[in-house]
């Protein structure tokens, strides 16, 4: 392996119930605008007629998507990390409480790569080692999640993406023509 796409992974772990489930609790809760922080400004700068909603996960939602978020970790870790016995299982340590991200007509992503400090204030010291993209329904239209200005990654429902979370892989998520889009994301680290 020495292509950078060949540390994208992507595997089909949350059954289809679970995703019906959690798309229910969701819908009709108060989500926010997404903004993007400014490191040099030392603010929050946004686009707000084409940024995307979240909404933080309650400890249940994280509870209930917890264990496929860890079967997808440790899918990836047994497929990439280079180490044996006991060893894998320190590579990564937990991930990031899960933040829902809904797209609706006209809303996208814009390019960026998930080297997030803000992430890590407070209580929770380090920085992102994996990113996390977990997908709940199907039925939309546009919305392609990008990497690299080019590389288009098909996804559908219960797919759960792990993928380097540093400068190297740029991702964005096309803007969305028709329907609503939702995942959810996490960090792991």
């Amino acid at each position: 392996m020495d292509a950078l796409a060949d540390y994208i992974y992507v595997t089909n772990v949350i059954p289809e119930n679970i995703c019906e489930a959690v798309l229910h609790d969701i819908r009709g809760q108060e989500w926010a605008k997404h903004s993007w922080y400014s490191y040099a400004a030392n603010d929050y700068a946004s686009r707000p007629e084409k940024e995307l909603d979240v909404l933080n996960a309650t400890q249940d939602l994280h509870d209930t998507l917890a264990p496929y978020v860890f079967q997808a970790l440790q899918e990836y870790m047994i497929k990439y990390v280079r180490q044996e016995g006991e060893k894998i299982k320190g590579f990564i340590k937990t991930f990031t409480p899960i933040r829902f991200n809904r797209y609706e007509a006209g809303t996208m992503m814009r390019e960026h790569y998930d080297h997030i400090h803000s992430l890590f204030d407070g209580e929770r010291k380090g920085i992102p080692i994996l990113s996390i993209l977990g997908v709940l329904n199907e039925g939309y239209e546009g919305g392609e999640f990008v990497f690299f200005g080019q590389t288009e990654v098909s996804l559908k429902a219960g797919d759960i993406m792990v993928f380097p979370s540093n400068f190297m892989y740029p991702h964005m998520v096309k803007e969305l023509t028709k329907g609503e889009r939702n995942t959810f994301v996490s960090w792991a680290f």
